[in-house]
């Protein structure tokens, strides 16, 4: 599961991401480290000059001065929707000259490059980053802390052990985990339909 590369993700809640080498965009449910312990992060694109914070508040972060060019993501949005604009998003990063690593895919951006040029790509591509769900966004759902811990709760029950973070930015895995990337999409999906349907606003 990846969507740039997601070896460390998340799903933030959000969302995702950041997993992996760069930023990390991942409609999956969490991203991990090589051993599979480390945190992960839902949904959407870490960038690298918020170092450690997790992908969805990233994201957030690295809002533009208006959301209303963003392409906006549904709880129900597919994976090949989500790939779809985090593969524009990479290669609006590439075309503006951000190193890449070709090695890990297409899509893979070098989240170690601080360059002036990475950093002018990440402001001129910042139109481009998906914006999560408003049920996924604390700004625009009154219960999100309420949702996000019957997320948390729903992924434990169908076999995904994870405890959530204290700021309910993200989860990491309790103990090695042992579903494959489609399984842990499914249950993230699922999880997350379950717990922020409908309750937004």
């Amino acid at each position: 599961m990846n969507h740039f590369d997601l070896t460390r993700r998340h799903r933030v809640l959000g969302a995702t991401v950041l997993v992996c080498g760069a930023l990390l965009l991942t409609g999956c449910g969490g991203s991990d480290d090589a051993d599979g312990k480390g945190p992960a992060q839902r949904d959407v694109a870490s960038l690298h000059d918020d170092g450690d914070a997790p992908a969805s508040r990233a994201t957030d972060r690295a809002t533009p001065p208006s959301d209303n060019d963003r392409p906006q993501l549904r709880l129900d949005s597919s994976e090949e929707e989500k790939n779809r604009y985090w593969h524009i998003y990479a290669m609006c990063l590439k075309d503006h000259g951000h190193r890449m690593l070709p090695a890990r895919g297409p899509d893979s951006v070098d989240d170690t490059d601080h360059s002036a040029t990475a950093k002018a790509a990440t402001k001129a591509c910042a139109n481009k980053i998906p914006l999560q769900p408003p049920e996924m966004d604390e700004a625009t759902n009154p219960h999100y802390d309420e949702d996000y811990r019957a997320y948390v709760k729903c992924l434990n029950r169908k076999g995904l052990k994870v405890t959530a973070l204290p700021d309910n930015s993200g989860w990491t895995y309790d103990g090695k985990n042992t579903m494959s990337a489609a399984e842990q999409s499914a249950v993230d999906n699922s999880c997350t339909l379950e717990a922020f349907g409908g309750k937004a606003g």
